[in-house]
């Protein structure tokens, strides 16, 4: 990658890799995606098993009502099977949302503090994670400290003359409404009935891929950034190796 103007090495602290954690925050959050689809389809089987059960056996013959007692427990065996799934799905989906959330603050701490090597930011590293972790408030606190994130970013890329994949604020809005629309069906306790577990699940996953929108474009940035100065420093080792001594 060629730069255009200052550079990226000189004068500045190392930036220290944040790939990873910005990639495995991506995956958990997209994990934590499909497990709430599954989580969705073993609610309606549970829903529909019991419609299955055969009815009342009085005045049927012998033989009848023994087929009928197989079929019943057969379907008895399904809805207790069915119920172990929802469990160990809703046990996995907490562990991996505890997961994610370890990633992805660790991935906004180091994200921040590498932005901050070269320019300032208006959230320091300590205040973003505090302000993330504020009960209720903290996913709102989310979408400002992402928009400083991506504004300082792209504006390090820019005097670079790099191209990258920018956040418009229109999509930062987007997942401001959505954090939003998540609080209220959450707080409303439309999920006790069916119909509104689907919507409360279906405001989730919308809000998850919206934030997985932001977010892949968010650290992508940060990596250019990050092997823009690995490829400076190459660069200069290569040339002071080159240099003729004395």
């Amino acid at each position: 990658m060629e730069t255009k103007s200052k550079s990226m090495s000189s004068g500045s602290r190392l930036l220290e890799d944040n790939s990873w954690r910005g990639a495995r925050t991506m995956f958990f959050l997209k994990f934590m995606y499909i497990l709430i689809v599954v989580g969705l389809v073993l609610a309606n089987i549970s829903i529909e098993l019991p419609n299955h059960l055969p009815p009342a056996t009085r005045g049927m013959d012998k033989d009848t009502i023994l087929q009928l007692y197989h079929i019943a427990r057969r379907i008895y065996y399904l809805i207790i099977a069915n119920a172990y799934l929802m469990f160990g799905t809703l046990a996995v989906s907490i562990v991996m949302a505890g997961v994610f959330y370890v990633y992805r603050i660790l991935w906004l701490y180091r994200a921040i503090k590498n932005i901050r090597c070269f320019t300032k930011t208006f959230f320091s590293p300590i205040v973003a994670i505090v302000c993330s972790a504020i009960p209720y408030i903290g996913i709102y606190f989310d979408v400002f400290i992402l928009r400083d994130i991506t504004r300082r970013q792209q504006k390090l890329l820019d005097e670079q003359g790099i191209q990258y994949t920018p956040v418009p604020r229109r999509d930062l809005a987007t997942l401001f409404v959505f954090q939003l629309l998540c609080a209220i069906v959450l707080g409303a306790e439309i999920a006790d009935s069916w119909p509104g577990c689907f919507v409360a699940c279906t405001v989730i996953v919308a809000t998850m891929l919206n934030w997985l929108h932001v977010l892949r474009p968010c650290v992508e940035q940060g990596n250019t950034l990050y092997q823009l100065q690995q490829e400076e420093i190459i660069r200069t080792k290569l040339e002071e190796a080159s240099r003729p001594n004395g």
